[in-house]
C-alpha cells in the first residue's frame, strides 16, 4: 500500500503551476490492471502528461520480459524509457525541479545519478527542488552515501509524508515559495 508520495508532489506541482512557477519535473505513477492489482509504474513529466512511459511492469507481463536486464523485486526496469523522460528534465533551466522519485528503480541510471548530485551539491544547483526519496533503513546499500549526504545537508528540509501528514504537505511545501 502507498502512503501518497506521488499525490503530494502532484498536488504541489498543480498549485505551483497555478502560481506560475518556472517548473519542471516528474514523478512516477503506479499503473493497475482492471481489476485493481498493481502491475506496474509509469513515469511522467509534469509538462507533458500524455507522453507518460513504462517505467517497470511486472516481470511475468509481456512487454517486462523483452530485454529489461534491470530488476526491482518483481519488476523489470525499462531504463531507456526512465533516461528519455528524466534526463532532460534534469537539465532544463526551471527554477524549481521535482524528482519523484529518486529510488531503487531510477537509480540503475549512472548518469541519473550523477546529475542528481550535482544538481544537489555540484555546480547546476538549481533555486528549489522537490524530491522524493525512500526512508534510510531502506536504501540499497550502493546509494546509502548519496541518500546519507541528502540526510546531513543543513540546506535539504526533508518531511516525512504518512498517512496523518499527507492531505497537509502540498500546503506547507507551497508556503515555502510565498
Amino acid at each position: 500500500m502507498s502512503i501518497g508520495k506521488t499525490t503530494v508532489c502532484k498536488k504541489v506541482a498543480s498549485m505551483l503551476e497555478r502560481k506560475g512557477g518556472k517548473l519542471d519535473g516528474f514523478y512516477t505513477e503506479e499503473v493497475r490492471d482492471r481489476s485493481g492489482a498493481r502491475i506496474g509504474f509509469d513515469i511522467v513529466r509534469v509538462k507533458d502528461p500524455e507522453g507518460r512511459l513504462s517505467l517497470a511492469r511486472l516481470r511475468s507481463s509481456t512487454d517486462a520480459q523483452k530485454d529489461s536486464k534491470y530488476h526491482v523485486g518483481n519488476y523489470s526496469v525499462f531504463l531507456n524509457n526512465f533516461e528519455s523522460v528524466a534526463l532532460p528534465v534534469l537539465n532544463s533551466d526551471a527554477d524549481i525541479l521535482l524528482i519523484d522519485e529518486i529510488g531503487k528503480m531510477e537509480l540503475f541510471s549512472g548518469d541519473f545519478k550523477r546529475k542528481v548530485m550535482d544538481i544537489f551539491f555540484g555546480t547546476s544547483k538549481k533555486a528549489f527542488v522537490i524530491g522524493t526519496i525512500p526512508e534510510l533503513h531502506k536504501v540499497p546499500q550502493q546509494h546509502a552515501t548519496l541518500f546519507q549526504k541528502l540526510h546531513a545537508d543543513e540546506r535539504i528540509k526533508i518531511l516525512n509524508v504518512s498517512y496523518q501528514s499527507r492531505n497537509n504537505l502540498p500546503g506547507e511545501i507551497i508556503r515555502h515559495f510565498s
